[in-house]
C-alpha cells in the first residue's frame, strides 16, 4: 500500500505540532463561562422520574392484560360453562372430522381434474375466512347465540360442500 503524503507529513512533523499549548487567559475565560456550581438532580425529580416510568410499566401491563389475555380467558371459560358454546365445540369436531374424511377422497381426484382442486380449496378458504371472522365476533362477546349458530352453519355449508362435490365427480 502506498502511504499518504499527509500522513507522513503529520509523522514527521509531530514535534511541532506539539509545542502548541492554550494560554493561561483561554483557561480564565472557560471557567468564568462555566457555572460556579455544577447543576445537580435533586432528589426528588429522580423519584419522579422513577415514578413516571412506573407508571408507563403499570399502564401498559394493564392494557396488555386487558386487550390480549382476558378476552382468550373469558371465552376458554365460558366454553366451560355456556352449553351453546360446548355444542360449538362438539359440532366442529364432528364437521372437521366428517370433511377431512371426505377432503381426502376429492383430493384424490385432483389429478384427473385439476380444475376440482382450486375449486374446491377456494371456496373452502372463502368458509374458513368467514369462520375466523365469526370466531373473533364470538371473542368480543362469548354468550351471543346468533354468532355461534352462524359458526355451526358455516360447518354444515362446508359438509355440504364436499358432499355436493362427491355427488358430482366419479373419480
Amino acid at each position: 500500500m502506498k502511504e499518504d503524503r499527509f500522513e507522513k507529513f503529520v509523522r514527521d512533523n509531530r514535534q511541532d505540532f506539539d509545542i502548541h499549548s492554550p494560554s493561561p487567559e483561554v483557561w480564565d475565560q472557560l471557567s468564568r463561562k462555566l457555572p460556579a456550581n455544577p447543576v445537580r438532580q435533586s432528589r426528588h425529580q429522580s423519584w419522579l422520574k422513577i415514578a413516571a416510568i412506573v407508571a408507563i410499566v403499570l399502564i401498559s401491563s394493564g392494557i396488555v392484560v386487558t386487550n390480549f389475555i382476558l378476552p382468550g380467558q373469558r371465552y376458554h371459560l365460558a366454553k366451560e360453562v355456556d352449553p351453546e358454546l360446548q355444542e360449538l365445540i362438539e359440532a366442529e369436531a364432528y364437521y372437521a372430522q366428517q370433511v377431512d374424511v371426505k377432503l381426502k377422497e376429492i383430493r384424490k381426484c385432483y389429478q384427473l381434474i385439476p380444475e376440482l382442486q382450486m375449486e374446491v380449496e377456494n371456496d373452502l378458504q372463502e368458509l374458513e375466512i368467514m369462520y375466523n371472522v365469526l370466531k373473533t365476533d364470538l371473542k368480543e362477546n362469548v354468550s351471543n347465540k346468533e354468532v355461534i349458530e352462524a359458526m355451526i352453519q358455516n360447518n354444515r355449508f362446508r359438509m355440504k360442500l364436499v358432499d355436493n362435490v362427491l355427488e358430482q365427480i366419479n373419480c
